[in-house]
């Protein structure tokens, strides 16, 4: 949770969240899921796909315990994303963004494809916005 604004999550905004992204599974189509590892059924994290603050635009997510990190779940998680964006939910573009100091989020983005797009300002900070296109495009 280093790069996400507020910082740890408590038990009360936690499930608000987990309320919030149910709901918005619901109205869109699409959300937030925990990834569980296949070995434990641990959840390491969650990803999926929401709209980008205050935007059209159709953002990829994940965030994961940093114990997770470094193991290629995020990358996993994002590419499977992406790919049922594109295949089942017939999405034409999908965008990502990272704090410029958060650079295994980046990589995550170019591991997935996803193209370098510009900076653009989300969360009340400067961000680095990458983007990936259907293939059908």
């Amino acid at each position: 949770m280093r790069y996400i604004p507020g910082g740890t999550w408590d038990l009360d905004r936690t499930k608000a969240i987990v309320a919030r992204m149910r709901a918005l599974e619901e109205a869109q189509g699409y959300g937030f899921y925990p990834v569980f590892l296949k070995e434990s059924g641990v959840i390491a994290g969650h990803a999926g796909l929401g709209r980008l603050e205050a935007t059209p635009e159709v953002e990829l997510a994940y965030i994961f315990d940093e114990r997770h990190w470094g193991k290629g779940l995020a990358t996993e998680a994002a590419r499977g994303i992406l790919a049922h964006g594109f295949a089942t939910l017939g999405l034409e573009r999908i965008v990502a963004v990272a704090f410029p100091e958060n650079r295994r989020s980046i990589e995550v983005m170019r591991r997935c494809g996803m193209t370098y797009c510009g900076q653009a300002r989300h969360f009340g900070r400067d961000v680095v916005k990458y983007e990936a296109s259907s293939p059908r495009s």
